[in-house]
């Protein structure tokens, strides 16, 4: 058995080794040879309380008390920096190399040329003089997709996704691929970003910016308004971004059609486009989209709708300031709904053309174990959720919402539990599989899918680009054999679940900081299990979860539980106010008290008094009424 976490600080076993105690209660506790650990360590350990220690699990016997582990590094000391420290430890329990590119790696790069070969080559795709637009965060610099959208008559469209042409670029043998090859993703971590790609190429050659000419993998289609597909081309392309709309400036176009802009609001236009060319534009396709979402909804697609945390970062120190929670406008499903359609649209070409070879993107589903007892665990809240496919998991949570997309605090609880039974998709090759039902992607519902449009922050986006080309020119067999699909697959979905817990551990860093520097947070949560000795509760506005001991409640607190069912506990009578109770059961809605705990990451939750929760500053969001209130 291996793995890799890490604690802050450590103790002394004996005198041939030391006790590391992870910071993840799931890793074994391990002893670890006192001459690993920095000198110093054995006679005084506690002048290494704020070192971050690395180690590995080497052995664990059946029956063995504790594990017996090596050290791989010890952070802090002399550097003194938290931040730095807990993201290395957390890149390094996650194996993501965040090393400097080479500094001779931009001399490989191509300059930025547009021959009148290069025109040729792209002459039926040379889309500079269309209005063509980016829509993205405000804070993007790596602009992968663009998008555009004319009216060719009787009722229909041609609509363009226009991707990043990275392959233009990036050839296999170079430096620059075997790096993006070895680290396949680039990581988002709440106060930077670890590219694929050196950021000549993230940021400038490639990235769509607009006012320049940019080179460009595009998927075409002729589509009726319903959003009937009637033609698909492919092909190489050459595209000049009009504008980088933000999603905000894209949803007020969606919210107000007719809205004449003030001058200074939207990002500068280019080309000789207006501001009424773009809404028009934004319209038409949100009008489709809606229509592709709809469609998609009714063959089984399910979005399971959580909260997710968002930071603002202080400009001079990079700490927390404040939080806030990401929310999914029509602007950002109109782009998805598109990304989304151009995907498939190339799974299809390429298991076509290669089908023992080509890349695809594949979700199993839920894992029955889990979803079997999360439904127990609703059946014990009273909730009945048809989990027989996603379809119907779908129309459950539908039902548990004000609006379309906006969950109650029971929609979120039940999103929450559902969303831990999900697996995760993976890449594979084709012809990994020996029919192509077991392509299917369940949380999709689609037959076919692939990633093909972020080749900028995604190597299997730039493998389908390779594939892509290679069938556009003739080619019968593709760029890369099945054994190398099947490998770089393999790894990149390995990188890519890496990516994911290292961005999550990330975000834990950054709330326990950003509650370390306050005196204690009144959140309202909703109560999701009941144990002997605790109660979990999830934070309704930031989807987080947090475990309440009976200790952190009160020393003279009297807890009385049944357990899984309710929890019963009493407040002494104190500072004039008289002795009172309360009985907590699943979902009720409450406020918690969150705080910093001592240890790195560790978030310790509490209760409010009964009788005192009227006087606490309790945000309020839409669907809760505490009932301590």
């Amino acid at each position: 058995s291996s793995g890799i976490n890490a604690e802050y600080g450590g103790k002394v076993y004996n005198k041939n080794f030391a006790l590391f105690s992870p910071l993840d209660s799931r890793v074994p506790r391990m002893l670890i040879p006192l001459n690993e650990f920095p000198k110093g360590f054995a006679e005084r350990p506690q002048d290494f309380a704020d070192n971050l220690m690395i180690g590995l699990v080497k052995r664990w016997e059946l029956n063995g008390k504790f594990a017996m582990g090596s050290l791989l590094k010890s952070i802090g000391g002399d550097r003194d920096d938290l931040v730095v420290a807990a993201t290395e430890g957390i890149l390094t329990e996650n194996d993501l190399d965040d090393s400097p590119f080479p500094d001779d790696i931009d001399a490989e790069i191509p300059d930025f040329e547009i021959t009148p070969e290069d025109v040729a080559k792209r002459q039926e795709f040379d889309f500079r003089k269309k209005c063509v637009f980016t829509i993205d965060p405000a804070t993007a610099r790596d602009l992968d997709d663009a998008c555009s959208v004319e009216e060719v008559g009787d009722g229909l469209y041609e609509i363009g996704v226009h991707i990043a042409d990275v392959s233009h670029f990036v050839y296999p043998g170079t430096s620059v691929d075997d790096i993006a090859r070895e680290r396949t993703t680039s990581v988002y971590l709440v106060q930077r970003v670890i590219p694929m790609l050196p950021r000549k190429l993230c940021e400038n050659l490639c990235s769509l910016n607009p006012g320049v000419d940019r080179f460009s993998f595009s998927v075409i289609w002729k589509m009726k308004k319903d959003g009937t597909v009637l033609s698909t081309k492919f092909g190489k392309s050459l595209i000049n971004s009009c504008c980088k709309l933000h999603y905000e400036h894209a949803q007020d176009m969606i919210d107000e059609p007719d809205r004449e802009f003030e001058e200074g609001y939207l990002p500068r236009i280019y080309n000789g486009y207006t501001d009424k060319d773009l809404s028009k534009k934004v319209n038409i396709l949100h009008n489709i989209a809606q229509i592709l979402r709809k469609k998609r909804k009714e063959s089984g697609a399910i979005s399971i709708q959580q909260c997710k945390i968002k930071f603002s970062l202080n400009k001079d120190d990079g700490m927390p300031s404040g939080l806030g929670s990401y929310k999914s406008k029509e602007s950002n499903k109109l782009i998805e709904e598109f990304m989304l359609k151009a995907n498939v649209s190339v799974a299809e070409k390429l298991v076509k053309h290669y089908p023992d070879n080509a890349i695809i993107r594949r979700h199993v589903g839920p894992k029955e174990n889990v979803l079997k007892d999360t439904k127990k665990v609703l059946e014990r809240m009273g909730i009945e959720v048809d989990t027989t496919s996603s379809k119907m998991m779908q129309e459950a949570l539908n039902k548990l919402q004000h609006a379309p997309n906006q969950p109650t605090p029971v929609g979120l609880v039940v999103a929450s539990l559902l969303a831990k039974c999900m697996s995760l998709a993976t890449y594979h090759s084709s012809g990994e599989f020996d029919s192509p039902v077991d392509y299917f992607h369940y949380g999709l519902s689609m037959e076919l899918y692939t990633h093909f449009t972020s080749p900028i922050r995604r190597y299997p986006d730039l493998i389908a680009h390779r594939q892509l080309q290679a069938i556009l020119e003739g080619e019968k067999t593709g760029p890369m054999d099945f054994d190398e699909v099947s490998e770089l697959a393999e790894l990149s979905s390995q990188k890519k679940y890496a990516s994911k817990l290292a961005s999550d551990k990330s975000g834990e860093l950054f709330l326990w900081l950003f509650l370390r520097e306050q005196v204690a947070m009144h959140e309202p949560a909703s109560v999701i299990e009941i144990g002997s000795e605790s109660i979990d509760v999830l934070v309704l506005r930031y989807g987080v979860q947090v475990r309440i001991w009976r200790d952190y409640i009160g020393e003279k607190v009297e807890f009385q539980v049944k357990e899984k069912q309710w929890a019963h506990i009493t407040w002494p009578a104190e500072d004039g106010k008289p002795k009172c109770s309360k009985r907590y059961e699943l979902l009720d809605n409450i406020v918690v008290i969150m705080k910093a705990g001592k240890q790195l990451f560790k978030i310790n939750g509490s209760l409010p008094r009964p009788d005192s929760v009227n006087d606490l500053n309790v945000p309020t969001i839409e669907g809760f009424a505490s009932e301590d209130v």
